[in-house]
């Protein structure tokens, strides 16, 4: 089996979709998945677009100079999951026209893959994942019931989402994928093809306010994203791996330290 380093790590890059830690959540359920393996970096910025992304990416990415002396995580895989928000309706502030949407997110891909990047991790892994399908009545809903408890004064709010455009997006975050040769899940389809259809009432159980993820909808993109992970990166099964400390089963109860020490060799020695 494989081992993993305390220095190893995956990083969830993106927008409240993934900045979300709630039971159920990607984060929650990777860190599960990945314990006492990799360490999960949750990075979500919600209400962030492709636009306010990159200069973020740049700050929380490590440079490839600091992770050569040591100073920074190395990130095995990154997940890039953004386009919910730049799908917003034009005059919105979080609107990002699409072709600049996908220049973003070819941007980040680059950040990461290119040699002439200060950021370039020809070692990490890039996932992209791209917007789920809007339920137009619940979010207006849920926007002003949001306006009404907070007493804000002015006009309520407006429809600011369109099931069309979003999907435009979603489109158009896979395009990128293939355009660059990196994998991506598509998480429109999975969710459509999980509720049956793509009515209001059928994706309901999805979504608790017609745009964030219940833990029924993120099932269906852990599911998806871990799925693709074993089949294109067989390396880091988490189930393929050893655990980063033994077993407790494995320990000599009589010597213990021993277990540990060995552990200790092997890292210093560059084993893990």
């Amino acid at each position: 089996m494989a081992s993993a380093s305390y220095t190893d790590a995956i990083m969830l890059f993106g927008d409240s979709l993934t900045q979300a830690f709630s039971d159920g959540s990607l984060a929650q359920r990777m860190a599960e998945y990945y314990s006492r393996r990799y360490d999960i970096v949750n990075r979500g910025f919600g209400g962030y677009n492709s636009d306010w992304a990159i200069p973020v990416f740049e700050q929380v990415f490590a440079t490839k100079e600091a992770r050569e002396k040591g100073l920074a995580q190395n990130v095995k895989l990154i997940t890039i999951w953004l386009g919910a928000n730049d799908a917003v309706l034009p005059g919105s502030p979080q609107c990002v026209p699409l072709d600049r949407y996908k220049a973003n997110i070819a941007q980040l891909v680059d950040l990461v893959q290119s040699p002439s990047s200060p950021h370039h991790s020809p070692d990490t892994k890039v996932i992209l994942i791209n917007a789920p399908p809007i339920i137009e009545e619940a979010w207006i809903e849920a926007r002003i019931e949001k306006w009404e408890s907070f007493g804000e004064e002015g006009p309520k709010p407006d429809q600011n989402r369109d099931f069309g455009i979003t999907k435009q997006y979603a489109e158009a975050c896979l395009e990128v994928a293939k355009d660059k040769g990196v994998e991506a899940v598509d998480l429109w389809t999975a969710i459509v093809t999980a509720a049956g259809g793509e009515s209001p009432k059928e994706l309901a159980p999805y979504f608790y306010d017609g745009l964030h993820l219940t833990s029924e909808g993120y099932a269906v993109l852990f599911n998806a994203l871990s799925s693709l992970i074993v089949s294109k990166y067989p390396e880091l099964n988490p189930e393929k791996m050893n655990m980063r400390m033994p077993h407790w089963a494995d320990v000599d109860l009589e010597k213990p330290r021993i277990a540990f020490d060995s552990v200790q060799r092997k890292r210093l020695a560059g084993e893990l």
